[in-house]
């Protein structure tokens, strides 16, 4: 015990410091240029970040660009606005609103937010 003592009281009032280091420096971290001068081949990758609209919408599902005779286009993809989610019958043409605004009721079914009128 009295050896812990001793250590406590000649080591505890020296300063300590930590610091943690990564490999992978890139321009937005503080030693860059440091990094650079060790291994000047390396360019950190670039990245546009263009993402293709039309992958996009079909990996979410909206795959119709134009319907059978007697079918409209419905749902369209917040990325590109000529695909489409649903093609419904002409039957169900109406939304909600409208089908309020005609005094008619909902059908039981809806295709792509909008309603055939009863």
């Amino acid at each position: 015990m009295p050896v812990f003592l001793i250590f406590i009281f000649l080591f505890g009032s020296l300063p300590v410091s930590a610091d943690v280091r990564f490999i992978t420096e890139t321009e937005n971290t503080a030693d860059h240029e440091k990094f650079q001068n060790l291994q000047p081949q390396y360019t950190p990758p670039q990245d546009d970040f263009v993402l293709d609209d039309i992958q996009r919408c079909k990996a979410e599902g909206y795959i119709y660009e134009k319907c059978d005779s007697g079918m409209f286009l419905a749902d369209p993809c917040p990325y590109k606005s000529n695909i489409y989610a649903n093609c419904c019958p002409q039957a169900y043409h109406y939304t909600a609103a409208e089908c309020k605004a005609l005094g008619k009721n909902l059908g039981a079914y809806s295709c792509g937010g909008y309603y055939k009128c009863e």
